[in-house]
């Protein structure tokens, strides 16, 4: 059996010819005989030509001799142009097919990436609400592109983080701060492990909460704060934090520690105890080094010092020279005069009382008295000498001593004390 248009023989239950793909007419070729009947010889139209064209190619073939060799040769002519024109117009179509098919694809790619990309600037920018319309309108052309969910769930994770730092600036700003640090908390918590862009500006919040969070404890703690030391700490953390408040409360921290410098410097001051005064400058200026009012304050105690010691050295000296002088009195007028009396009785002997002081700054004891009995005129009626009571006697008590010189026979006489002496306790 053959192909009616290739002249390719075929299989009896073939319907298609395997050459050039033409339906089949199941008809079989019994003799090459110039008297045989062609079925083909019914036929109309084209299919009719076709096979009666063949049939007398087959009378020449086999009258001729040339037999299956020729036959072979003209169908192995047909399949050299046949197959070529086939498979080049098939690869066209599938070449211009897929062409279309990838410039179509592309495009949308394109114009998702556009999107994405819109959508990650405004969510840097802050504009949540934005991004997540883009990629919802992504998301409608290319509903499996992962990327594309992935933005999605961060920035609705960033708006819930946002509300969380919302949330905790609100609590700082009504001073409750035992809330605010459990959000503070919740948010550290929340921004762990996310490196991506878009956080950016959450951690930069996260750290301006803590810090002023911080600041609010460290306000409160302030205000407990009794001692130098205990300053001298808190001044330590806030020399670590930034901002305008934290200048504030620095401010407040150094005023703390110059009111209590001060007021344990005046107390020293006023028991004159100089060294631990300017011990107490210097350790708070070792805190705050440079400080202006610490500056001045050690500079008042070092001059109140050197006043001090000036005046102690005068003081000390004068002490020195009224020692001096009371000693030179103790030593040799500790005995003063007060008063003489003297009485003539009519024997024409004389009784001397005489009454003294003790001029000196200490006691003195055993004291003895040598004195003379002269007339007006200088001339001596006798010279005697006698004890004084009590025998013992404290600065400015007064003492008495009482003596009697025999044939003056006359009252108008003078008593003089010429020598007196004594005993220093």
């Amino acid at each position: 059996m053959y192909c009616h248009h290739c002249v390719r023989d075929f299989s009896d239950e073939a319907i298609f010819c395997s050459q050039c793909g033409r339906r089949l007419h199941s008809y079989k070729i019994l003799q090459v005989d110039e008297n045989a009947i062609w079925p083909g010889e019914q036929m109309e139209g084209a299919a009719s030509l076709e096979v009666i064209s063949v049939r007398n190619d087959i009378q020449r073939i086999a009258i001729s001799g040339e037999g299956s060799v020729i036959q072979s040769e003209a169908m192995q002519s047909k399949k050299n142009w046949i197959m070529p024109i086939s498979l080049l117009c098939l690869a066209f179509i599938v070449t211009a097919s897929v062409f279309y098919y990838f410039q179509y694809e592309k495009n949308i790619n394109e114009d998702v990436l556009n999107l994405q990309t819109e959508a990650k600037t405004a969510a840097l920018g802050g504009e949540y609400k934005k991004a997540l319309d883009l990629l919802s309108k992504a998301a409608k052309v290319r509903p499996a592109f992962a990327p594309i969910k992935a933005d999605k769930d961060i920035i609705q994770h960033v708006i819930e983080v946002k509300l969380i730092a919302d949330d905790v600036e609100k609590q700082l700003s009504n001073n409750k701060i035992k809330d605010a640090e459990a959000g503070v908390n919740l948010l550290r918590s929340e921004l762990s492990g996310h490196k991506e862009p878009i956080y950016d500006k959450l951690r930069e919040r996260l750290d301006a909460l803590q810090m002023k969070m911080t600041i609010q404890q460290l306000q409160k703690q302030l205000e407990t704060l009794v001692t130098v030391e205990e300053h001298a700490d808190m001044l330590k953390v806030v020399n670590g934090l930034f901002g305008e408040e934290a200048i504030a409360l620095k401010d407040r921290v150094l005023v703390g520690i110059r009111k209590l410098t001060l007021a344990e410097v005046e107390g020293l001051l006023k028991r004159k105890n100089f060294t631990d005064a300017l011990s107490v400058v210097e350790e708070s200026l070792f805190l705050v080094k440079g400080d202006a009012d610490l500056t001045s304050l050690m500079k008042r105690v070092e001059d109140e010092q050197k006043r001090y010691e000036q005046a102690e050295q005068q003081r000390i000296e004068q002490a020195m020279q009224r020692a001096a002088e009371e000693d030179l009195i103790n030593q040799t007028a500790a005995v003063e005069v007060v008063s003489t009396d003297h009485t003539l009785d009519e024997f024409g002997d004389l009784t001397i009382v005489g009454v003294m002081k003790n001029a000196a700054t200490r006691p003195i004891y055993e004291v003895k008295v040598e004195f003379t009995v002269q007339s007006m005129d200088g001339e001596v009626f006798g010279k005697g000498s006698a004890s004084a009571t009590p025998n013992y006697i404290e600065p400015g008590e007064q003492l008495s001593y009482t003596a009697t010189i025999y044939g003056v026979n006359t009252k108008d006489v003078v008593v003089v004390v010429d020598h007196a002496t004594w005993y220093l306790d």
